[in-house]
């Protein structure tokens, strides 16, 4: 039977918050060159969820933030929905692959494909929803933004593991 853990438990909610807070800062950064585009500085939290914690704790914590990020921005169900649930939710598999079968990879190379991979899934989103394939010519350009953010990402969360914050705590309160 698992243990039930209250340390793990506030931690995750406040990682829950915190990706929360990131996704709803950037609805508010204004898009300069292409619609819609945003750096994914939640993708952090995620990332560091899934190397830190897991598989069962990095999709929770996606699949609550597209939910609770869409209420609160009025877009539940709509496209912007769609676009976010089918980039997190693909771009999460892709690093879990990334992780987990292509070993070789550093954190910043699973965040990379996993920033591609986010970018790829909402503009099939949006092909589907306009019903034309003309969407794809916006995709090279999303696919250059998407790599750096995807590495900046990678990087911050190289950074935050390399303190040991995480790991220190997991051995404290005795969890993985």
């Amino acid at each position: 039977m698992k243990r039930f853990n209250v340390h793990k438990m506030t931690l995750m909610a406040i990682l829950l918050a915190l990706a929360i807070a990131l996704g709803i800062a950037e609805s508010f950064i204004p898009t300069v060159w292409i619609p819609g585009l945003k750096p994914g500085f939640a993708n952090i939290v995620i990332c560091l969820t899934l190397y830190e914690f897991g598989i069962p704790e990095a999709a929770f914590i996606n699949l609550a933030r597209v939910l609770v990020v869409s209420l609160l921005r009025g877009t539940f169900l709509q496209m912007g929905f769609w676009m976010s649930f089918a980039g997190a939710m693909s771009s999460l598999i892709i690093m879990i692959i990334g992780k987990y079968v292509l070993r070789m990879l550093t954190v910043v190379g699973v965040s990379a494909l996993g920033g591609l991979t986010h970018s790829f899934a909402q503009v099939v989103v949006g092909a589907i929803f306009m019903e034309s394939t003309a969407v794809f010519y916006y995709y090279p350009f999303m696919m250059l933004i998407s790599l750096a953010t995807g590495i900046l990402v990678g990087i911050v969360v190289d950074r935050i593991m390399a303190t040991g914050i995480l790991e220190k705590q997991k051995k404290i309160h005795g969890y993985r």
